[in-house]
């Protein structure tokens, strides 16, 4: 047996009842239990009807600790449940046809068409986990170069993603462990596995950019974030090479107020990247008056989603004047300018 599942039992037993934990998205649903664990001549019957081996460590934790329910985001599906990925029907040897990907492969958003088979189904070799809304899906790798590995989907065919933990268990026991310590649960499969020092390093350190942001987004959900962590936000937020990752460190930093952010944050006002600058600034929205400034200087933003949002703000904080929209309604965006008659009748 594997040593870490008496572990994970006693965690699952303590999350339900520790006052000070973060609240889970669906433990409405599911409370943090477990239906029983399925039987070893269950588990055999669904392996040999399906020419496969589930992974030992979601295996395990079938046999030994319990079977759907307790899990990130609406709870883990019974294995009944393993075909929500499947578009049409399920072609014979799905699950042991292997997923093509793995965790070293780069973004690809043709990563779905296999050449001469229009009807290939693009999610092989997985089985669902769970399910977060919106077209959005957790899997198992159960065949091909990843198997046993957690890997996030959109059934809308945006390329994979593959989480983080190294295994089943790895990624159940972060989850509990996020819940235990109060972490924001939501961007859960985003996030790395490392305590904060770590992800400050990687942050700082990380030669590739999709760890940084990582990293980025990971210290965010912390629900205090020590001195040294914000620190290397701002730094982020300002000096970053990768534009997610000043994107990433903006939100972070939105998450829970503090003074000595808002340099940096009135830095992002001047990104050469639109999204951070609209992120600094619907951040900044939310902490005093300072910003309206800025915020009527990017009315005249070159993006237009950054337009809309300065509007947005201003309409919001009830500072929004006709001055402020008369020369949106000329604009060469279309949104833009019907987006400024609305709010004008609604002065």
């Amino acid at each position: 047996m594997d040593e870490r599942l008496p572990g994970i039992a006693a965690k699952l037993a303590l999350v339900r009842k520790l006052p000070g934990r973060a609240r889970s998205m669906g433990e409405e649903t599911h409370r943090f239990r477990l239906g029983p664990p399925l039987p070893e001549s269950r588990i055999a019957d669904f392996e040999r009807e399906h020419g496969i081996r589930l992974p030992e460590s979601y295996r395990g934790f079938l046999t030994t600790i319990g079977h759907a329910g307790a899990g990130p985001h609406h709870g883990l599906a019974p294995l009944d449940d393993w075909d929500h990925l499947v578009l049409g029907r399920i072609p014979p040897g799905h699950l042991a046809t292997p997923f093509p990907l793995s965790p070293i492969d780069p973004p690809d958003p043709d990563w779905h068409e296999v050449p001469g088979d229009d009807d290939a189904e693009p999610y092989p070799g997985l089985i669902m986990l769970t399910g977060s809304g919106c077209s959005l899906y957790t899997a198992l790798v159960v065949s091909g170069p990843a198997r046993g590995r957690v890997v996030n989907v959109c059934v809308e065919l945006r390329p994979p993603d593959f989480c983080h933990d190294t295994d089943f268990l790895a990624w159940y026991e972060r989850w509990l462990d996020e819940t235990l310590d109060g972490m924001d649960t939501s961007g859960f499969d985003r996030s790395l596995p490392f305590d904060q020092p770590a992800l400050v390093s990687v942050l700082r350190d990380a030669p590739d950019p999709r760890r940084r942001y990582a990293a980025a987004w990971t210290l965010g959900r912390y629900p205090g974030p020590v001195p040294a962590v914000r620190s290397a936000l701002r730094a982020a937020a300002v000096a970053d090479a990768a534009a997610e990752v000043r994107e990433a460190a903006v939100i972070a930093l939105g998450r829970r107020p503090d003074p000595a952010d808002e340099p940096a944050l009135f830095r992002a006002l001047s990104d050469a990247h639109a999204a951070t600058r609209g992120v600094a600034l619907s951040v900044l929205s939310r902490r005093g008056t300072a910003w309206y400034a800025r915020a009527r200087a990017l009315l005249a933003d070159p993006s237009p989603e950054v337009r809309h949002t300065a509007a947005r703000v201003l309409d919001d904080s009830g500072v929004l004047t006709e001055q402020d929209l008369a020369p949106l309604l000329a604009d060469p965006d279309r949104s833009v300018r019907s987006m400024a008659a609305w709010r004008l009748e609604s002065l």
